[in-house]
């Protein structure tokens, strides 16, 4: 907490609910980020790998904000949550570099060859399903993904192509994501 905000008021904010909890999450990261990113640079090295991690934290906290019952220890979650984010990440990119060059060569090459027509068809539908839940999306949020995705920009670049602030984007990716992937379940479970 800064001296500006006494953990009761802090308290507060969240104690009202879900529509203050949403806020006090946003507040939260706002408040805490530049520390929250020394510390995910600390495990992660590259600046596009911490904008990843930082985007997986605060996806997290807007999920499980309310899951904290003692409203002083929120820092603390908040700094747990980021740690073990860093370590799944670490972990992901240790099995990625295990499975480098060397793995990949004594694996048969997937491709089409031996998929069957179900395969095909399979993968066809979750084709569309991503592209119909992309095209649901507001505007701004699909754009952002799109610029991350296909372009492979990381959350300054995007910042500066859009002209909004790095904030802006990472609150518009979370969303997004949080949004594309509600609605892509929806979508493969068949219930619209």
């Amino acid at each position: 907490m800064n001296a500006t905000t006494a953990p009761s008021d802090f308290a507060l904010g969240l104690s009202a609910g879900g529509a203050h909890a949403g806020n006090a999450a946003e507040d939260l990261l706002v408040r805490e980020e530049p520390v929250l990113r020394r510390v995910i640079q600390r495990y992660v090295r590259d600046a596009a790998s911490v904008d990843d991690v930082f985007q997986e934290v605060s996806l997290k906290v807007l999920k499980r904000i309310d899951s904290v019952r003692d409203q002083l220890a929120l820092r603390g979650w908040l700094f747990q949550l980021a740690r073990n984010a860093c370590l799944d990440y670490l972990r992901r990119e240790d099995r990625r570099a295990q499975s480098g060059p060397e793995a990949l060569a004594e694996q048969p090459a997937a491709g089409d060859i031996g998929r069957s027509p179900s395969d095909h068809l399979l993968s066809d539908e979750r084709i569309v399903a991503v592209r119909r839940a992309l095209a649901e999306l507001p505007a701004s949020q699909r754009e952002v993904i799109r610029l991350r995705i296909e372009e492979g920009l990381d959350h300054e670049a995007i910042s500066a192509r859009l002209g909004i602030s790095r904030q802006a984007v990472e609150v518009r990716l979370c969303r997004g994501r949080s949004a594309l992937k509600q609605r892509l379940d929806e979508i493969l479970a068949g219930e619209l």
